[in-house]
Parts: C-alpha cells; structure tokens; sequence
C-alpha cells in the first residue's frame, strides 16, 4: 500500500497537481485507488471543480471526502485549503465502493440498514469509512443501526465541519455524488491481505465525584443532581456565561461511558435556563464526571500509542481529529500530537465535527479525540519501505504537571470521601438496625414491634390483619435446670422457626416482647390463616430436640383486627387467649 499526499492551496493548480500525481503513479491502478478530498473552505464549486479534475485524470478511481476544520497532510496540520490523499492498493484482490446517501430523521434507519447489509453479504469488506455532516447533533441512531454490521469489519470516521466552530454549515462529496449537505458517504475497502487496526486516543482524565444525569434530551443536557448543568462550571470551575465559555469548557468537557467506553461531551453552547447544547448525545447517559485537560498529560497519552502503533508497522494512517482539540492547542500547537504519527508512515486526516469508531460491538459517537486507523497489507516478498523518516523525540521521564498533581490529589481525595461515605452509610444502617431489632435473635424488639401493629391498627382501611402472641411453657425451670446457655439456644431456636413459619405472609413482621414472650403480626390474614401458621409454630418447635432440654413446648394465643379496634385492645385479646392457652393446659393455640 502507498501513499500520495497533496496540499492544494487553490482550485486553479489543482489540475496541475493531480497530473503530476499521474506521472508518479502510473495508469491501470484506478480501480485500487482511494482518494480522500478534504476542503477546508466551504466553496463548493471549488470542491466541486477539484473532484471532476481527479475524475477525468484518474477515470475509473474512488473518491470520498467533505468540508473540514483543517486538513492533516504529512502528520501537521496543512497551511493550504485543500487536500488531496491518494492510497493505491497494491494487493490485486483489493476491491473499493463508495456509497452516498441523503440523510434525515426519517430515512437514517433505511441507509443504514442498507449499508450494513452491503457490507454483511461482501466478506471481502474489512473497513468501512464514512463521512457524514452532522445533520442533528445526537446521532445515536445512525450509532446503533451500525452495529449490525459483522463484528470483524472496522468501522470510523469523522463528521464533516468548517473552520467556524459556531457553524453547522458542511458538505460531503464522493464518487458521482455533487458536494451536498445532509448527506452521508461511505467508502467500503478490502483486500485479501489488508489489515485494519483501530484506536481512540483521547489524553483527557475524569476528574471529582461522579454526578447523576437528572435531566436531559438529546444533546442537551439540563440538570445535573438536580441543578442546572450550568452550574457545575460554575461552581467547582468559576467558568462563566460568557464570550470565553466555549474555550475555557474544552479544558474541562463532560466524561460519560457509553457501552465500557469512556467518551467526551464537550458543551457548544450555554442557554439561558442553565441547560448545556452538548456536541453529541448525552440522554442515554445516567452518570457523568467533569474532566481535565492537561497538556503534559495529553502528550503522554499520544504517545504511548504512537509506540504501539509503530509496533503494528502499518502502511498508511488516517486520521480523524476533533476540531475541539484544535481550538485546545491552537494553530502552532496542534501538530505537536500528530507529527509523530508521520514518523511511523504516510499520515493524513482532516479536524472534524464528531469522530466515529467502532469498538467492540459498538460504534460510538465522540469527541475531543482522535480517532486511528493504522493499514497495512501484508503480501509476500513486499520491500522494506526505505525512506527517510522526520526524527521524533520524547522524553519518557516526564516530570507530572502541577494541573495533574491536583487532579490526582482531587481523584484520590474523591474516592476516599466516597469510601467514608459507604461505611458511614453501612454504620448508620447497622445502627438503625440495632436500635429496633433484638440483640440476641435479630427479631424486631418491643418498641419496633409494637410500631407496627400500631401502624396497621391505624390505617383507615378494610384490611384484614391478626396478631399472634407466643409464649415458652415452663422455661424459668430451663434457665434453672440447665443454664441459661441452653435457655439462650431455645429461644435462638424458636426465633428462627417463627421467621420461617411468618415468612409465608408477605410483609409479616416477628418481634421478642419480653424475655421467653413473642409477637408476630400478619397482614392480609385472617384468624384461620394465623391459626394454621400457629400451628406449624407449634408443632414444628415441639419436634426440636436440645442437647439438655430435650423437647419443649410453647403456647399461643390468636387474635384477628376486628374494624376500628385500636392495637392495644388487638393486642391485649392476644393475650388474653395466650393467657387461656397456658391455663388450659399449655402446647396448644387458642383463638379469641
């Protein structure tokens, strides 16, 4: 695979250009060609008159392109306003289609589903290429309908811009297709021996506590914990409503993960209610976090994979660069992270609205990142490239910038408190158990117990409900014979059997009333339906066996709401069948 980069720096040498590109190139390749036209101005006669100069020098070869926020020639960004990048396949098997498509709210899921089956029935499709003007900010649906394609072809590209970052104004071009906007082109490529690798590379870090997204459509983002999201910047960053909004957010965009992936959401725009106009969709996100953008940090974060895209000894890389990171270093700067990609092999791009990539199954939508494309083909007996490369250096021991020494201090600081928080949360839990339950049973104790009898008793309802009151025969003459170990390991016992037994009534309750007694209430249920669960109470304890006590028994009185009575009077008739229960002979349920 090689590749021809050409910086046109106006219309009228265009055609000049493109025949000396002819010279080198040679004829019969067309078919294995790939020309990427980018224009950085949004004449579209010009990129009109450009097209039909390559399709009339090269007849027969594909070409994609758009309107951009700058072009990359050589890694750098170019001083001229066009730019011409020519990638000649040179594996026989090598197969190219471009497709272009007019693109609105009520077709998306049409084209897409076209495209994916397109590339679904060609094997021979390893990447897909596309270059849309964002026609609605949120482009979630073009996102998901992409998904369908097979998991093995690559999918990235860029959303075509101007070099006014307050203008939706764009086109796209391609092969038989007129610069148009609203539309969307995709390049299809694939060969026998091609390989695609794919990355994101964004250098911005999550910074402070994640924050829950309260309200939001679209890409515009309203409340944060309730809040204008206005107020975020306001209050942590002192960033205010005003000409310089725009640039001092790109220092620090929103971070939200969509599918695993970490993904910038960088706000436009400051409406007068607070609400946030997002570069892209953030609805679907429920949590958020501020981020930081630090040079030094950014850097580091380009190059480390510059170093591992020199190990895949690509061919060619494409580049799709966020105008956002742009505007972030300024025009002297912004080449800083992108010569060194030069250095690997032929690099060329173009600043975009929104970068594209699929990673994993998923195809997201981002921001202030560039997005990679490092190919390369690997045919037997293929030569070395020889040529000279720029020299690149980087100091791997970088001393940490005091912005990230911050960040770092505020992440950590963040995740601590958050961790005091949890065990705050699980103390006062504990401790809020502690205060209605029993110590030694878990049951709820008298007080607790006693709250919700009253509760239900008060509830101006027809609601069916009955107590059960249970009290342990002869257990002083436990404590007495055998230790109140053993008198502790009978009432654990019984605790346990009434959990069980009660727990077939939803929401019933079971509390200790005093020592050896024991109440449970059961909503929803009347005397017979308590009667049975005493029952099994009853009889399932009297088959217990304890290592010194052997067998005991328990008596229980039953007593049904009758409607209006108040729950001392519901609870004092409980008592009065337990109290004709034990009389009676005791191990039995009396019902009053």
């Amino acid at each position: 695979m090689k590749q021809f980069q050409l910086s046109i720096s106006s219309v009228d040498k265009a055609g000049d250009a493109l025949r000396e590109l002819k010279n080198k190139t040679g004829a019969g390749l067309e078919s294995r060609m790939l020309f990427q036209v980018f224009s950085g101005s949004m004449d579209r006669a010009s990129a009109d008159c450009i097209a039909s100069c390559l399709a009339e020098e090269f007849p027969g070869a594909h070409y994609v392109g758009c309107s951009t926020s700058g072009n990359i020639i050589r890694g750098d960004l170019s001083p001229d306003p066009y730019a011409v990048i020519c990638t000649v396949f040179e594996d026989p098997s090598a197969r190219i289609e471009t497709r272009q498509y007019h693109l609105g709210r009520e077709n998306v899921d049409r084209v897409i589903r076209e495209v994916a089956q397109f590339a679904n029935e060609n094997a021979w499709v390893k990447a897909i290429m596309l270059y849309t003007t964002v026609w609605e900010t949120s482009m979630s649906s073009l996102c998901s309908e992409l998904d369908q394609v097979r998991g093995d072809v690559q999918i990235l590209g860029g959303g075509a811009f101007n070099e006014a970052l307050d203008s939706s104004s764009s086109f796209v071009l391609s092969t038989g297709g007129k610069p148009e906007d609203h539309s969307i082109v995709f390049s299809f490529i694939g060969s026998d021996s091609l390989v695609v690798r794919t990355r994101y590379i964004s250098g911005w870090k999550p910074l402070g506590k994640e924050m829950e997204i309260t309200k939001a459509r679209g890409n515009i983002l309203e409340e944060i914990e309730g809040v204008s999201a206005f107020e975020t910047y306001r209050r942590y960053l002192k960033i205010e409503n005003d000409d310089t909004f725009l640039f001092n957010t790109l220092e620090f965009p929103y971070t939200i993960s969509y599918h695993g992936v970490e993904i910038l959401r960088h706000p436009q725009q400051c409406l007068e209610d607070g609400s946030l106009v997002m570069a892209s969709d953030v609805e679907r996100a429920g949590k958020i976090r501020l981020a930081y953008g630090d040079p030094v940090t950014i850097m580091e974060n380009v190059f480390q994979n510059v170093q591992e895209i020199s190990r895949e000894e690509p061919d060619v890389i494409s580049i799709f660069s966020c105008a956002g990171r742009k505007a972030f270093w300024g025009d002297e700067e912004i080449g800083n992270e992108t010569r060194a990609f030069q250095n690997i092999a032929p690099s060329a791009g173009f600043y975009t609205l929104s970068e594209f990539l699929r990673t994993g199954e998923y195809v997201n939508q981002h921001n202030l990142t560039l997005v990679i494309a490092s190919m390369k083909e690997e045919l037997e007996g293929k030569e070395e490239r020889n040529e000279e490369k720029p020299a690149y250096e980087h100091r791997t021991r970088r001393r940490i910038s005091t912005v990230e020494r911050l960040a770092n201090f505020i992440e950590e600081a963040t995740r601590e408190l958050e961790a005091a928080n949890e065990r705050l949360f699980d103390m006062n839990c504990k401790l809020s158990d502690m205060a209605i339950t029993d110590g030694m049973t878990s049951l709820y104790n008298r007080s607790e117990i006693q709250r919700r009898i009253s509760e239900r008793a008060e509830r101006d309802d027809d609601e069916i409900s009955s107590v059960i009151m249970l009290d342990l025969d002869d257990f002083k003459k436990i404590n007495d014979t055998f230790g109140h170990k053993e008198g502790d390991l009978v009432i654990c016992e019984l605790s346990s059997l009434m959990k069980t037994c009660a727990a077939e009534v939803p929401s019933s309750s079971v509390g200790r009333w005093g020592g050896e007694e024991f109440m449970i209430l059961l909503p929803g249920t009347d005397a017979r339906g308590a009667l049975l669960i005493a029952e099994k109470i009853r009889k399932g304890f009297k088959k217990i066996s304890f290592p010194h006590a052997g067998n005991r028994t328990v008596s229980l009185g039953v007593a049904q709401r009758s409607k209006g009575e108040n729950a001392d009077a519901l609870v004092l008739r409980a008592d009065k069948a337990l109290y004709e229960a034990k009389n009676s002979g005791k191990d039995r349920s009396v019902v009053l």
